[in-house]
């Protein structure tokens, strides 16, 4: 059996052109490694479709852009030139003919590229988006022999393109992020909740310092509509004005009350008062505030575990964390301050009696705990009741968002090192994927991408 692909390509004038683009023999009939293309095949296939379809469309924009605007006359020809296109289905090399200046001098008085114009990065912009979803996804060698096994490029690109282009992109989506969004887009939100935490990544070594922290939001309206945020303090452009842009796409108005969660850090809790337009309300995260309460039930159940003589003294002592944490569940923080105060008051007696390693760390717990609700006081509310009405009191999706994020390409268990701006630009496609826009912002972030072309000798 033989076979054959065949092109046919309609120009704007109305010619017809024919092309083949594959053809093959099958042997062997009967058996299954002869049915259909082989991956080999499809691939040259695809290639020469690519190949046969750019060339017509450039040499059709060439023809377009030859005849003068002002006057309907030729440009004279100068020269003729190669310029290569790397897309996703191959390497295409096109004529790239350059025009000099109409002799009206009108229009132009500089040499024309019409190919420049529609090839600025030498690449397609899909092929640039996948570049950039394949390395903020996985590490950029194991992206780069996934895109040659599966994509019908001829040479796979190398781990230096897949870095740069990924970091490209990132760099393009702040600036299309400074944009403010459509006012007539979305409709008025009756209230929006952000949920702000940090992280942490692992840092160069020319940076002199361990790690930096990362910013993460995440804010949601009444319309259960939720869109992720991220930034590098250091490195991030405007990060205020970009927030305040994600919170107008959601419905925020000057009269819009914004619920702003966090542990109690200025950073976070600045951060979203300054983006937030309308009133804002302050709320400790009850994730948080119950981590460090559970931290003092763990350590008076290995102290149980540790001494088991000690049960008369961590049986009351177990009771009066359980207590602790229901006065400080129903906004009773004077209430739990006391009772935090008279459990420290008998710890220290018994550490005077007898010093206990055991009883010495949880009264170090509960001294931190005591020092944390004492300088959080006004932002605890009662969480029973926002619970039973329905409203957040947690950032624990928040902190699925920073594992997402960063711990899963990222993450400091990994022997990588980030400096702050290539996280910064990392962040920003990795954050365009979670919210499934990277296409769209990809597409409104294009216009940045094109830059001023060199004027030939």
């Amino acid at each position: 059996m033989k076979w054959r692909v065949m092109m046919e390509v309609t120009g704007e004038d109305g010619a017809v052109t024919q092309h083949v683009i594959s053809e093959g023999e099958r042997t062997g009939a009967g058996q299954a490694a002869t049915l259909g293309l082989s991956l080999a095949e499809s691939k040259a296939t695809l290639t020469g479709l690519q190949r046969v379809l750019v060339a017509a469309q450039a040499d059709a924009h060439c023809r377009r852009r030859r005849r003068c605007s002002h006057c309907g006359t030729s440009r004279p020809l100068k020269d003729h030139r190669s310029r290569r296109l790397v897309s996703l289905f191959g390497t295409v090399a096109v004529r790239a003919p350059r025009f000099g200046p109409c002799r009206c001098g009108v229009a132009s008085r500089r040499s024309l590229t019409p190919v420049a114009e529609i090839m600025p990065d030498r690449c397609t912009p899909e092929y640039e988006r996948v570049l950039a979803g394949m390395g903020s996804a996985l590490p950029y060698r194991r992206a780069r022999a996934l895109l040659a096994d599966l994509l019908p490029v001829d040479t796979a690109p190398e781990v230096e393109t897949i870095r740069r282009r990924t970091l490209q992109v990132g760099a393009r989506l702040e600036r299309a992020a400074l944009v403010p969004p459509d006012q007539t887009s979305p409709a008025s939100a009756k209230a929006i909740t952000l949920a702000i935490d940090g992280g942490h990544v692992r840092s160069v070594r020319t940076c002199q310092m361990r790690s930096f922290a990362v910013m993460i939001a995440r804010a949601s309206n009444d319309q259960s509509q939720e869109v992720v945020f991220s930034s590098m303090p250091a490195e991030a452009d405007r990060q205020v004005r970009q927030l305040q842009h994600v919170l107008r796409g959601l419905g925020a108005t000057a009269s819009t009350p914004v619920t702003i969660l966090s542990d109690g850090a200025g950073g976070p809790r600045s951060l979203g008062a300054a983006a937030s337009i309308g009133p804002i309300h302050n709320v400790l995260d009850w994730f948080h505030l119950s981590i460090r309460i559970q931290h003092v039930a763990q350590a008076v159940q290995g102290w149980t575990a540790a001494v088991p003589a000690a049960a008369e003294r961590t049986g009351p002592l177990a009771d009066a964390v359980s207590r602790i944490r229901w006065r400080l569940w129903h906004s009773q923080s004077e209430r739990a301050l006391a009772l935090i105060g008279d459990t420290l008051a008998s710890l220290d007696a018994a550490l005077e009696a007898a010093d206990d390693r055991q009883a010495r760390k949880v009264a170090t717990l509960l001294r931190a705990l005591e020092t944390y609700v004492a300088g959080q006081a006004e932002l605890i509310i009662d969480y029973a009741a926002a619970r039973r009405r329905g409203e957040p009191i947690s950032t624990a999706t928040t902190e699925s968002t920073v594992q997402r994020l960063l711990h899963r390409r990222m993450g400091a268990n990994q022997q990588m090192r980030w400096s702050p701006r290539g996280a910064h630009q990392m962040l920003k496609v990795r954050t365009a994927m979670m919210n499934s826009t990277l296409a769209s912002d990809h597409t409104a972030a294009e216009p940045y991408a094109r830059r001023p072309f060199h004027r030939a000798a």
